[in-house]
């Protein structure tokens, strides 16, 4: 038998996804119909919807990343992405309303903000498998991918000193690893104290 715990985060994903199914489908009508009263075709007004939450939902999967998991610039891009994409899909859903009143208008313009909401908690709610993970062993993986990155990063040091001469700065080793500026800097400290470590022995 599970335990309640599972049992609950299980529950939760379930509900998330029927929400998310739901949202999805009605917001994809909504702007089947919208781009049809634009005087697209059949076939270019069933695609069109997936490209406009598509691009919402790529925009919102990076937005829930780590930032020292992305690059800087990719974030940058994310955020006009995200935001283009929900302007977009509020607008088509709500301009599908039969009438330009209140109620109309919030049955149509809800799917696509219930769709993000879904999938955020799917992303971040209790029982993901980051969430399972730390509390069946807190502290482990994390440990376990400090000492990965150390090791890249001293292997990065040792290849930067062998063709420069010199230890590898913050800034070079943020952009060889692709992760955040002060993780970068927080490596650079500990590869140093590693090496002055093995120097004194």
């Amino acid at each position: 038998m599970p335990r309640h715990a599972d049992w609950d985060a299980w529950m939760r994903r379930v509900g998330a996804l029927a929400v998310a199914g739901v949202a999805a489908y009605a917001s994809y009508i909504h702007q089947y119909e919208f781009a049809l009263q634009g005087g697209a075709d059949t076939a270019s007004a069933t695609l069109w919807p997936l490209s406009v939450d598509g691009l919402l939902l790529l925009a919102t999967a990076g937005l829930l990343q780590r930032p020292d998991r992305i690059h800087r610039r990719f974030r940058r891009t994310v955020w006009p992405a995200f935001l283009l994409g929900i302007a977009v899909s509020l607008t088509a859903n709500i301009a599908a309303a039969p009438a330009l009143a209140w109620k109309p208008m919030l049955v149509a313009g809800w799917p696509p903000v219930a769709l993000l909401l879904a999938v955020e908690l799917l992303a971040h709610g209790p029982g993901t498998r980051g969430d399972a993970t730390a509390s069946n062993h807190p502290g482990v993986d994390e440990a376990a991918a400090v000492d990965a990155l150390l090791n890249q990063a001293c292997q990065v040091d040792a290849r930067h000193r062998e063709l420069h001469q010199r230890p590898v700065s913050a800034e070079s080793l943020r952009r060889e690893l692709h992760i955040g500026t002060e993780r970068s800097r927080r490596l650079v400290r500990l590869v140093r104290a590693s090496q002055n470590g093995n120097i004194m022995q």
